[in-house]
């Protein structure tokens, strides 16, 4: 049931006091949703060729030297990057304090990790990029949106963020 008010003042009060101090958690809600939806597509992409109309793709197959030295060491011959799963689940999130402006950080700190990304030019050990993170970001970017522009719409809505206590309720929880 929409909430009506009597004075365009007591409108704009409620918008000072209720809507106004709720839209940064809403802002920071939807980038951390949607920083994790980056990582999870990221390494879900982890092992497999992508193909598709983004810079970079489709991805280079491996060289018959890596399949070679995949096989010789137990891995599967035809995964790029995956092997024991290590560099895969070395992706993670930064995201910083709630605010009207909120940045989020998703990568890794695994060297690995980087030259799968950006490739490596070294004449005797040439690796082509495999732009696992960028791809799923620029995938994903409508739906980061969606998902941001949702949880602002919640706020102005007076709903509590999904996951999160309403301001009613007590500490004790």
């Amino acid at each position: 049931m929409p909430r009506e008010f009597a004075t365009i003042e007591g409108f704009i009060n409620h918008l000072r006091t209720r809507v106004l101090p709720s839209i940064p958690e809403a802002v920071h809600v939807g980038v951390s949703d949607g920083a994790e939806l980056i990582k999870k597509e990221t390494q879900a992409q982890i092992g497999k060729y992508l193909e598709g109309p983004e810079q970079g793709l489709p991805t280079a197959p491996l060289a018959d030297s890596t399949v070679d030295d995949r096989i010789r060491k137990g891995f599967s011959p035809d995964e790029p990057g995956l092997r024991t799963g290590d560099m895969r689940e070395s992706y993670g999130v930064r995201v910083s304090p709630a605010a009207l402006r909120v940045d989020a950080s998703i990568g890794s700190d695994d060297i690995k990790a980087v030259v799968f990304e950006v490739g490596r030019l070294e004449q005797n050990n040439y690796q082509p990029p495999r732009p696992e993170l960028s791809v799923a970001a620029f995938r994903n970017e409508e739906k980061v949106a969606r998902t941001i522009g949702r949880m602002v719409v919640r706020a102005i809505e007076g709903k509590p963020m999904p996951n999160s206590r309403s301001t009613d309720e007590g500490e004790g929880g």
